[in-house]
Formats: C-alpha cells, sequence, structure tokens
C-alpha cells in the first residue's frame, strides 16, 4: 500500500497561493481519474482510497502536516518509505520538478512536520516555485512570498507543470520511486 500526500494550507485565503501547490497537484490528479475527496475528523485530512493507495490532503495548517500523514500511516500500516509528499520548492526554478527519497527540510516547515512524524525516509517530489530572491531581488520575505499566488505568467505554465506532476505521480504507483526518479530527475 502506497500514500501520496499533498502538502498545503486549508482555507480559500491560501488555495492559489504557491504553498499549496501539493494540494493542487493532488486536486488535478483526483479529479482526473473520477476520484471524490472524502473527509475524516480522526485524521484531519481529506483523503481517498483506492485499491493499493490513499491519497491525502491534510486539513491542518502547513506545519502539522506531519500529523495527519502519520495517522493515515499507521492506519493503513504504510511503512514510510512507501509515502511520497508532494510540495513546493523554492529552491528549485519554476517548474522544475525532482524526485527524492530521504533529506532534510531545507527549512519548509511542512517537511519539518513530516520529518517529526515518520523520519527522514519517504519519498519527495518537489516541485519548483523559484524563490523570492530570483523574483523579486530578496525583498520579499520567504513566508509571504510562499503565500502570495502565482503570477499571470506562472499561471499559464501550471497546468503542463501539474500534468507533469500527474505523470510523476502515476509512474510511482505503478513503478516504484527508483524507476520514477529515474524517468522524471
Amino acid at each position: 500500500m502506497k500514500l501520496v500526500a499533498g502538502l498545503g494550507n486549508p482555507g480559500a485565503k491560501y488555495r492559489g497561493s504557491r504553498h499549496n501547490l501539493g494540494f493542487m497537484v493532488l486536486d488535478n490528479f483526483a479529479k482526473e481519474e473520477g476520484f471524490s475527496w472524502r473527509f475524516s475528523q480522526d485524521w484531519s485530512c481529506y483523503f481517498v482510497k483506492r485499491g493499493d493507495f490513499v491519497l491525502i490532503k491534510p486539513s491542518t495548517f502547513m506545519n502539522r502536516s506531519g500529523d495527519s500523514i502519520r495517522k493515515v500511516a499507521d492506519y493503513y500500516k504504510i511503512d514510510t518509505d512507501e509515502v511520497l509528499v508532494v510540495y513546493d520548492d523554492i529552491d528549485l526554478p519554476f517548474g522544475k520538478i525532482r524526485l527524492a527519497f530521504n533529506g532534510l527540510s531545507a527549512g519548509h516547515h511542512g517537511i519539518d512536520s513530516v520529518i517529526e512524524n515518520l523520519g527522514m525516509e519517504f519519498g519527495r517530489l518537489r516541485i519548483g516555485v523559484s524563490s523570492p530572491r530570483e523574483k523579486r531581488e530578496g525583498k520579499e520575505d520567504v513566508s509571504d512570498y510562499v503565500l502570495s499566488d502565482f503570477t499571470s505568467d506562472e499561471k499559464k505554465e501550471l497546468p503542463k507543470i501539474i500534468n507533469n506532476c500527474k505523470e510523476a505521480i502515476t509512474s510511482y504507483l505503478d513503478e516504484g520511486l527508483n524507476s520514477t526518479m529515474n524517468k522524471f530527475n
């Protein structure tokens, strides 16, 4: 059994923000596959269970995402090496994706929470959103930057990026992380 978790923040205020890219990717994946989200108050997340995988979107704020992921992994007895976390990354150029297994959080508070709950051995699908230094010459705080909406030019590119992530998730579910890393990195 595999678990794919998209990271984001709840509420309309954050819906189109860079920090909600993990939610956007999973919402698109679920929609394309004809899945409907259900809510679990016990797990504090929205989820879809199909065959041998579970998709989740924690309903907590980003810095508590690991709590929901841990609860779902425990319930379904999913090993941490069968978890893939999908999230935004300011250390990658906009639109670039990178799959990895293991590693530090690089200051991403959602990943800090996942590491706190699971340890470091889980898969990551990092999606580049660039950094405020690249976009605005360092004049903007990182928190403000990731919580801001995409620019109109970036929004035009999002469907292609989200589709690329959907293909990577499909590959992960069908073939596993190592094969997917070889294809997409």
